[in-house]
């Protein structure tokens, strides 16, 4: 089940949601259910008994038509149900790892069907959702906020270590030191609060209308973090590579890989060898010439284009930035922008 089908799914049990209301009401009366999302032609050859409702759904009636020993069917907006009381004879050949009756329905149901099923248990009051081979137990609120505020720590203190290297690189930039093995490094950080950001997105689903603070935080941690990116990948992509392609071979590697400097190197088109990571490599200048308010993008690739790296950038004189038409206001903050950076990164340091 890809990222996106799970997400609608979460998305429609989520707190604040209409099913989820029903959920809770059928947890605070202590006793179980089973749900379907949705309803096609192959629901309807391991349908077997049960009522035709077609009502609106509402918490309340789910929770009064839980009381029968059946399963529900909804729709797949969740906004009508459509029976009530049903045998689902789910086929015995897909696989199941639950105990309990209800749950190896579910589990079996939602390997057949393709479709989200929800079981309740009513013994130990928890709410489980399928969908394919996808299986996850919903948390109540207080178990969301524990583990998210585990979470955002962790996505902070990343984006701490993050922000202190693009100062260390800066600083190295500027004086023509950097090497592959510095670059790997950064790049790394990048992905790594990517990929913690996206664990935190998956929470933020659980809690629908009550995580709007918490998505908040994530929002100010990852404030330009797509465009810092951006720059950087632009300043050391090798030639002839492609920056979306860089992006989908970093999402490719496993957690492990992704410690691997070398298969980092790789990613940005160097050589995959250890020696290799000494080798030194120069940055283009758009991650620092676009810290430079007074630099338009037009203005910024006009001076890129110009020499070959951030270190033949500044030895440009005025006379230079004239012929590409670079007025001398903003020549001087340019100028003067570069040194803020040497002096703001060498004091973060």
């Amino acid at each position: 089940m890809n990222n996106s089908g799970i997400k609608e799914l979460l998305s429609k049990v989520a707190p604040g949601s209409e099913l989820r209301k029903g959920i809770y009401n059928i947890l605070d009366a202590g006793i179980g259910a089973l749900i379907v999302i949705g309803y096609d032609e192959e629901i309807e050859k391991v349908r077997d008994g049960g009522f035709y409702i077609n009502c609106d759904y509402t918490p309340e009636r789910i929770y009064e038509l839980s009381k029968m020993d059946g399963a529900i069917i909804v729709d797949e907006n969740c906004e009508r149900i459509l029976y009530a009381n049903v045998h689902i004879q789910a086929d015995k050949s897909y696989s199941t790892t639950e105990s309990g009756t209800r749950h190896r329905t579910a589990e079996r149901a939602a390997k057949q069907l393709k479709k989200g099923v929800i079981a309740v248990s009513e013994r130990r009051k928890a709410v489980t959702i399928f969908q394919g081979d996808f299986k996850y137990r919903l948390k109540n609120l207080e178990e969301l906020y524990t583990e998210a505020s585990q979470v955002l720590k962790t996505l902070e203190r990343y984006r701490y270590v993050l922000d202190r290297e693009l100062d260390n690189l800066t600083i190295l930039e500027l004086d023509d030191l950097v090497t592959i093995y510095d670059v790997a490094k950064t790049l790394q950080r990048f992905e790594m609060i990517r990929r913690i950001k996206e664990d935190i997105d998956v929470n933020l689903l659980e809690f629908g209308t009550e995580g709007r603070i918490i998505s908040l935080q994530v929002a100010e941690l990852v404030l330009d973090l797509d465009k810092e990116e951006e720059s950087f990948l632009k300043d050391y992509i090798n030639d002839g590579e492609d920056i979306v392609e860089v992006k989908k071979y970093l999402k490719s590697l496993t957690d492990t890989e992704l410690l691997e400097m070398e298969n980092l190197s790789f990613a940005l088109g160097y050589n995959k060898s250890y020696s290799s990571l000494d080798n030194k490599v120069s940055a283009r200048g758009y991650r620092t010439l676009g810290k430079i308010s007074k630099l338009t993008k037009k203005d910024i690739e006009k001076i890129v284009a110009t020499k070959t790296n951030l270190a033949e950038i500044q030895e440009l004189t005025d006379e230079d930035f004239g012929e590409i038409k670079i007025s001398k206001f903003k020549v001087k903050a340019l100028k003067t922008g570069i040194n803020r950076l040497r002096f703001t990164s060498s004091i973060a340091e």
